[in-house]
């Protein structure tokens, strides 16, 4: 009687343990994975972040006095250009620098004829319709902002023949945020005034990135 006593003792306690750890499983499950309680999600009203950027930009080009455009594209400008926001091209992860010792030269070409030469600073690895990928990040001599040129499949047809720029955002912890639905077109796209420097063939991707800036074209 005594050992039925404390083997249905051992079942209930077995049993609860087992609600209790499926019940636990399910709250993590819940959460979103990349991302730890308090910590920024960058997703989080991203489409309309990008609505406001595209409506700045278009204001820019339409009525800074620095604006690209020429006087009379400026007259005419209805707008830029871009393919639909797609935020699964928005990719968070972390640039990894090379060290001192490793850092090399790169001369990148540019609309002018002659290579401008930066350092190659370090790299940013994501993956895209589970391939993995990797685009070099740039710094241009003496310091400054880093500077991210890649091109694309879409290069030359719906998009800049020479490529597009990608900013760098910033997060918490080391981490940045790369969203190809804020690729640019260099400014010589839109005056042949501008030095442009384009992205060396190891930035180039042989994918298509439809997301982002298409080509210009101004209404008639």
């Amino acid at each position: 009687m005594e050992k039925n006593h404390i083997k249905k003792k051992f079942n209930r306690n077995f049993l609860s343990f087992l609600i209790v750890s499926l019940f636990t499983l399910i709250l993590i499950g819940t959460r979103n994975p990349p991302f730890l309680k308090g910590e920024e999600n960058p997703l989080e009203d991203r489409v309309e972040k990008l609505k406001t950027f595209r409506e700045r930009r278009d204001r820019f080009f339409k009525e800074d006095p620095n604006s690209p455009l020429k006087e009379f594209d400026r007259k005419n400008f209805k707008g830029l250009r871009y393919f639909p926001i797609d935020l699964r091209y928005t990719m968070v992860g972390v640039i990894k620098p090379y060290s001192d010792s490793k850092s090399l030269y790169v001369y990148l070409p540019t609309n002018k004829g002659r290579d401008k030469k930066y350092v190659r600073y370090g790299y940013f690895r994501f993956k895209w319709e589970g391939r993995e990928y990797v685009l070099q990040v740039y710094r241009p001599l003496g310091g400054g902002e880093l500077f991210l040129p890649f091109k694309d499949k879409t290069s030359g047809k719906e998009t800049y023949p020479d490529g597009r720029y990608l900013p760098i955002e910033t997060m918490p912890e080391g981490k940045v945020l790369i969203d190809f639905n804020r690729a640019s077109n260099p400014f010589c796209e839109y005056n042949e005034k501008y030095l442009c420097p384009f992205a060396p063939q190891e930035n180039w991707l042989p994918i298509e990135i439809r997301a982002g800036e298409k080509r210009y074209r101004h209404s008639p």
